[in-house]
């Protein structure tokens, strides 16, 4: 049953990351890499044996998320400084900040999703294996390894899963064009379904 869910939980992933190809646009090259490359680990991660161990896929996904938090602030900085209007039009700055939550969130969004998915894909790696490196007289310590990211990936979890609902909610408020919200909910489904995997 868990590989079930593993494996259609790579369905959302695949269609998010469609979304961010199909909204690419200059700047957001950061972006497609990391959809791609995370739907590669998700896969990896499905159908063993796996080209890359579980860990290796984290530090790569976490990598990505610091680059795409990374490329979001120096967009985001120079956006402001340019803030005044660069098509000569009043009130066209504005309303871009206005659009969506998906304008405000979406690099958080995507950052964090790169996160909880690298994390899950070690916890799936070690599933039940990752208390099994109590064998070689390490009981206590692979008990609280454990324990803790399991804590740090359900707060991850919880967070990533909030934000989306909060997200969705609001494009859909405000009629936001349909395909950042589209990307949004297939994310957050995705997570969601690998959650119920690890259950």
């Amino acid at each position: 049953m868990t590989d079930l869910l593993g494996l259609a939980a790579i369905v959302p992933a695949s269609a998010g990351a469609c979304c961010t190809v199909g909204a690419w646009r200059p700047g957001r090259a950061v972006d497609v890499v990391a959809a791609v490359v995370m739907v590669a680990a998700m896969v990896d991660g499905a159908f063993g044996p796996r080209v890359l161990p579980g860990v290796l896929w984290f530090v790569v996904l976490a990598l990505l998320a610091v680059a795409v938090a990374a490329v979001h602030r120096v967009q985001s900085a120079s956006g402001a400084s340019g803030a005044s209007g660069s098509d000569g039009r009043p009130g066209s700055a504005p309303a871009v900040r206005v659009a969506s939550a998906h304008g405000r969130f979406g690099r958080l969004h995507a950052a964090l999703g790169l996160l909880v998915m690298g994390a899950m894909g070690v916890g799936m790696a070690h599933g039940p294996g990752m208390t099994g490196m109590s064998g070689a007289g390490m009981h206590g310590h692979g008990g609280v390894v454990a324990v803790t990211w399991q804590l740090v990936l359900g707060g991850l979890t919880i967070g990533y899963l909030l934000l989306t609902a909060h997200m969705v909610r609001d494009g859909v408020r405000r009629r936001a064009r349909a395909l950042p919200v589209v990307e949004t909910l297939a994310m957050g489904i995705a997570v969601a379904v690998m959650s119920a995997a690890m259950l």
